[in-house]
């Protein structure tokens, strides 16, 4: 069942692309300016790319190019599902490899949300714990990801978009995802996703990042036994 923000986006998205995409055509023969052709995706994403208010529709400033070019075709074919994202995707804008390059220089190029939404708070260090062990070895100490392995940027995401990712990856990301990363994920009990998600969604500002209820070793994470 989605959320209220996203049945906004997904029932307004139609004619917002319309209209949008025919001022873009109107502007330029040719279509490259990246923040025209990002006007349909403000509708979710707001005007900044900073995501929704709610956390649960992700921030996309200053996220990898790459990685957002992949995502572009993907939810094109179909191999990742959101309807919001297909209704923007199957447009025949996007049809065109030259314009999804254009978005994803366009948002690549903004600077990422200050302030993301972030969780309790109560469990960092088991957050930070986890993602070295997960993590680190593909996005990155900084969680900035990699622009040549297509590796998206997770650090200073919404924590409610990281958590409900986490929860989906054996789901949404089997085909889309290195099989050991989905199957760690898979294998994590729901606080340690709370855990991780939130510790990411704060990594921008990771200098000095406390768990305010750890007590020594209280928190200290503990693999999951295999049964």
């Amino acid at each position: 069942m989605q959320i209220p923000y996203q049945q906004l986006c997904a029932r307004s998205l139609q004619a917002v692309l319309t209209l949008a995409i025919l001022g873009v055509v109107q502007a330029a023969p040719s279509i490259s300016n990246g923040s025209r052709l990002y006007a349909p995706c403000a509708v979710c994403h707001q005007p900044n790319a900073w995501g929704s208010p709610d956390g649960a529709i992700p921030n996309l400033a200053g996220q990898q190019k790459r990685y957002l070019e992949k995502q572009l075709a993907v939810f094109r074919s179909g191999a990742r599902v959101d309807t919001a994202m297909q209704v923007v995707a199957a447009h025949p804008t996007f049809s065109n490899q030259h314009n999804i390059v254009a978005l994803a220089n366009y948002l690549s190029g903004l600077d990422a949300n200050p302030n993301p939404v972030n969780g309790a708070g109560d469990h960092l260090r088991v957050g930070q714990e986890l993602y070295a062990r997960i993590c680190r070895a593909c996005h990155g100490v900084d969680g900035r990801g990699d622009q040549g392995n297509r590796v998206p940027r997770i650090a200073g995401q919404h924590y409610p978009y990281l958590r409900q990712q986490i929860e989906a990856a054996a789901s949404l990301h089997k085909d889309l995802a290195p099989p050991e990363m989905t199957s760690a994920l898979r294998g994590m009990r729901p606080q340690e996703m709370d855990a991780l998600a939130d510790y990411v969604s704060r990594l921008s500002n990771t200098e000095g990042l406390l768990d305010s209820n750890r007590h020594d070793g209280a928190a200290k994470y503990q693999p999951p036994h295999s049964p």
